[in-house]
Order: C-alpha cells, then structure tokens, then sequence
C-alpha cells in the first residue's frame, strides 16, 4: 500500500474513531447545493452534506438546487453533526437548519433536488432518506421530472468521455 493510501486510509479511520464535534454555526454561503460554508466562533469551514450530491454545474437542476438550499439555510444558524472528513479535509456532515423539523440533507432529498449517494450514505438515517427519494421520484417531483435524471458521479463521468470523444475526433481530422 502505497504512502498516500495509507495516509487516507489513517485519515477516515480517525475521523470515524474521533468524530467531529456537533457545534451550532451561521451558514454564510451556499457554493453548490450540497455545499455550504459556515462560520462559528472566528472559524469558517466548507461543509459538503453527508450522503447526498445534487446536479453539479452544467446539470439541468444544479441552480434549482443551489437555490434551494441557499433559501433553507442562508445566513440562518444550523446544528452541524460531522460525520468525517474527505480526502481535501471537507467535513461531511448532517445540518439541520434552526426551526427545521428535518436535516437540511433531508428536505434537498425531498424536494427533489438530491440523490442519496449508495456509495457515502451508510447512517440510519440512510434508509429513510431512500424512502424520501423514492417518494419524490413517485410524484415526479424535481429533478425526477426529467425522464432520464443523471447522478452527478455518472454525469462527471460522462462529460469526461465526451471531452475525450471530441478530443480523439478533432485529432483524427488533422
């Protein structure tokens, strides 16, 4: 095992043996819709929501859903619950917006503006996220009014195969 792996593989045992603290902090900017930066006690910090992703830049509903989760929790104080920190030191975490009765997590999922993400989503509250979902994708709400949604771990796949396309067919006619 190579050093870096050993280091990543040191950094998420760590972060599930010493969780992070849960502290109460003010959102002060929503970069993507799973994406907020908060500020408590002279400390900003980038939070990415656990378990879920919503449309990434260039997806139809990636502005609805920064929009969105600008509106719920933007310049609001949230309950931050770190679950671990990523590869880049960006705590993923549970928020759950002051004078909310759910996880801000969870209202994106309702809306129809996030996925639960199977491949991070591992918590209980997991299981009633995919019910949530599957709700929404029932009543065709959000994101789901689209025939074909794509997840964004597909869809940045998918758009580094068509630049590669582009590249291999631009290169053939030179």
């Amino acid at each position: 095992m190579g050093g870096k792996k050993i280091f990543l593989f040191l950094l998420v045992l760590h972060s599930f043996i010493f969780p992070c603290h849960a502290y109460r902090a003010r959102v002060t900017e929503v970069s993507e819709g799973d994406l907020l930066t908060v500020s408590a006690e002279n400390r900003t910090e980038k939070i990415r929501l656990y378990g879920i992703a919503c449309p990434v830049k260039g997806q139809v509903f990636h502005e609805k859903a920064r929009f969105l989760s600008n509106f719920l929790s933007y310049q609001k104080y949230a309950e931050i619950t770190n679950v671990f920190r990523d590869a880049n030191g960006i705590a993923n975490a549970l928020v759950k917006v002051e004078g909310a009765n759910d996880h801000l997590n969870q209202q994106l999922i309702a809306h129809g503006m996030a996925w639960v993400n199977p491949a991070m989503c591992n918590l209980s509250q997991c299981l009633e996220w995919r019910e949530v979902e599957n709700l929404a994708k029932k009543n065709r709400i959000g994101l789901w009014t689209d025939l074909l949604p794509i997840p964004p771990w597909e869809w940045n796949t998918a758009e580094r195969m068509e630049i590669y396309k582009r590249r291999a067919e631009s290169s053939r006619k030179k």
